[in-house]
């Protein structure tokens, strides 16, 4: 089942990975450090007990504890295991994980939505270095609120309009039909679904169902063009450009949703310098696209970004893998600031492949 979405929202503990082993090592030595010295917290234990907030783990683990003991206790296990968690060499991510995160964020916003403590979405971007990957992030431990109410609180700041989220167990499921977003159950994690919109069985798998609302867009979306304008931006920081200081990023959506982006790579031979226009065609032709439907272009200097139309060439070669009417171009400076045309109004009257019959 193909599931058509803006944005994946992704839980971390049993969809990202398994912790479990170090946390249950983190949580005992922290119950022998205050008074619990027969108390060994297992793996097992804690995966029933991941994705609940982190108060309710705590009493479920110490039960009949006064609230200032367990909090204590609580600190003192979220130190620790903050600290085991970070120099712990060992990957603890499910297969796939990484690089299936790295090439969704190419086609669709990834956030990640936790109940888990401040700190522990950072440890895990910072471990398997997908911070660049990652448009939105927020957890319990960060402003005390629940995944559903999260979910929702990331959706609304980004102006998604049809997220999903992706979670183990039927706790983020519940999560997910309040906050009026889709689940996909990870069935290799933690725990059941009861109705989930979709099942994967291994983390790569989500590339094979997930259809972006970029598909079969025949006008873009605000947020789609904001979406494009922010690929460009990042791309625009690769730029090879010592001799004019001129850099320039661009993100090209093909017709089936899939974005490329490019920079422009200049050379001491002038005459050979690449336009990131025509590098974020030429990667996606290389990999087998031939339709394109919009491209968004930002470029300036260090100190100043202005309004960057793409050159006479990069146009002739949009137009090659293009119909001229519905092609978009976006030339912007930011997300809030930027022009809208489409390619015919900046290449009237073009010769394109269709003319090789004639």
């Amino acid at each position: 089942m193909m599931i058509k979405t803006d944005a994946i929202i992704l839980d971390v503990d049993g969809t990202l990975w398994d912790s479990t082993e170090l946390v249950a090592r983190a949580w005992t030595s922290t119950a022998h450090d205050n008074g619990f010295p027969d108390r060994i917290v297992t793996a097992e234990e804690l995966k029933e007990q991941f994705g609940r907030p982190m108060d309710e783990i705590a009493n479920n683990i110490f039960p009949g504890l006064d609230e200032k003991r367990l909090d204590s206790i609580l600190k003192s296990c979220i130190k620790y295991e903050n600290e085991v968690l970070h120099n712990d060499p060992c990957d603890m991510c499910f297969p796939g994980v990484v690089l299936t995160i790295r090439s969704l964020s190419k086609r669709i916003p990834v956030c990640i939505v936790s109940n888990s403590q401040s700190g522990y979405i950072e440890l895990f971007m910072d471990k398997t270095g997908t911070a660049d990957c990652i448009t939105d992030h927020i957890c319990f431990g960060d402003n005390g609120l629940l995944k559903h109410e999260n979910i929702s609180l990331v959706v609304k700041r980004n102006g998604f309009k049809n997220a999903v989220y992706v979670g183990d167990i039927r706790p983020d499921e519940e999560a997910s039909r309040k906050a009026g977003v889709g689940f996909i159950h990870a069935s290799y994690g933690f725990g059941t679904a009861e109705s989930p919109d979709a099942s994967i069985s291994c983390f790569p798998e989500l590339e094979d169902i997930i259809e972006t609302d970029f598909q079969g867009q025949k006008e873009l979306s605000e947020y789609s063009i904001r979406f494009l304008i922010k690929q460009a931006l990042a791309a625009r920081l690769n730029s090879y450009s010592p001799y004019s200081g001129f850099r320039v990023g661009a993100a090209l959506l093909s017709a089936d949703g899939r974005i490329f982006t490019g920079c422009n790579v200049e050379n001491a031979s002038y005459g050979a310098t690449n336009c990131a226009e025509r590098t974020a065609v030429y990667k996606a032709v290389s990999e087998g696209e031939r339709r394109f439907c919009a491209i968004a272009i930002v470029g300036g200097t260090d100190e100043k970004l202005g309004m960057a139309d793409p050159c006479g060439v990069c146009r002739q070669v949009l137009r090659e893998f293009s119909v001229p009417e519905d092609f978009t171009v976006i030339v912007a400076r930011s997300v809030d600031e930027y022009n809208k045309y489409t390619l015919a109004e900046l290449l009237p009257h073009s010769f394109g492949p269709e003319f090789k019959d004639i």
